[in-house]
């Protein structure tokens, strides 16, 4: 297993994270990469548009601020500890979006590269003889960039949020094993929750359509990447029961010291006594 981090007991599946990033930037046509708490790419980038991969990053002035903007997203996120929406020096929108585990932060998902409103041509043909790029190429390439409406990113980067941080708590207790047995059962209830409940606790402010489409994601998502990872309450319950079990021999061994030390003690002070 490949970490996010390298402290055992806050770490990710780097290769099952890959996988997630790959499915949600699929689906939403949405660039992704996810980084360590350092801020240095631990996944292979996803779906990188033409304008940013091709271009912009391609000159030296380009990716210059380009690793400015995703070091300011990536910072400010982790800082705050929740997602937060902003434009990049290009004029794109991005987003920024921390993984949690509890309160510990383990990594960000960097995502992004869209527009949300028609582009601003002669806008992006100044940024291109600023990078010495040939502006016909540049402006082709950002007639390619998906157009979302702002509320709809920011709806986006508050799952991507929320998904992250709940399916690395389920992974942590899945591999911390028997001693977190209750915790897996309840981090389990808590997604299965979330993936019901996501429109009843999303924003008003985006179509019915769009979250109907996010649940559906999500709910894919939770059949397929996150079925090996499912909880087998009968096997919970044994756990706990041999816990319980081991619990109450310790309690008997326990308390059976304590009453041959408490009998011991009495034993010696009454030949004292006698001596005395």
């Amino acid at each position: 297993m490949n970490n996010l981090a390298n402290d055992n007991e806050n770490s990710l599946d780097v290769e099952f994270f890959q996988i997630l990033q790959d499915r949600l930037s699929k689906e939403f046509q949405i660039s992704s990469v996810i980084t360590d708490v350092n801020g240095f790419p631990i996944t292979k980038p996803s779906n990188f548009t033409e304008f940013c991969g091709n271009h912009t990053r391609k000159t030296e002035l380009g990716l210059k601020k380009c690793m400015l903007c995703d070091s300011y997203g990536g910072t400010k996120a982790m800082l705050l500890k929740k997602p937060i929406v902003y434009k990049c020096h290009a004029g794109l929108i991005d987003f920024a979006s921390p993984i949690l585990m509890g309160d510990k932060l383990i990594g960000c998902f960097l995502c992004g590269q869209v527009l949300s409103e028609k582009p601003d041509k002669e806008k992006f043909i100044g940024i291109s003889k600023e990078f010495g790029i040939d502006p016909d190429e540049y402006l082709e390439a950002v007639d390619k960039i998906k157009i979302l409406p702002y509320e709809e990113i920011e709806y986006i980067a508050n799952f991507v949020y929320k998904i992250s941080s709940k399916i690395s708590d389920f992974t942590y207790y899945q591999d911390v094993g028997i001693a977190s047995s209750k915790n897996l059962k309840k981090s389990t209830d808590e997604f299965n929750f979330f993936l019901e409940n996501i429109e009843e606790t999303s924003s008003s402010s985006v179509g019915s359509d769009f979250k109907f489409a996010v649940k559906n994601l999500f709910l894919r998502i939770s059949e397929t990447l996150f079925k090996n990872f499912k909880s087998d309450d009968a096997k919970i319950f044994s756990i706990n029961k041999h816990i319980s079990s081991i619990s109450n021999e310790t309690s008997k061994i326990d308390t059976k010291l304590k009453e041959t030390k408490e009998n011991f003690e009495t034993m010696t002070a009454s030949l004292f006594t006698d001596k005395k």
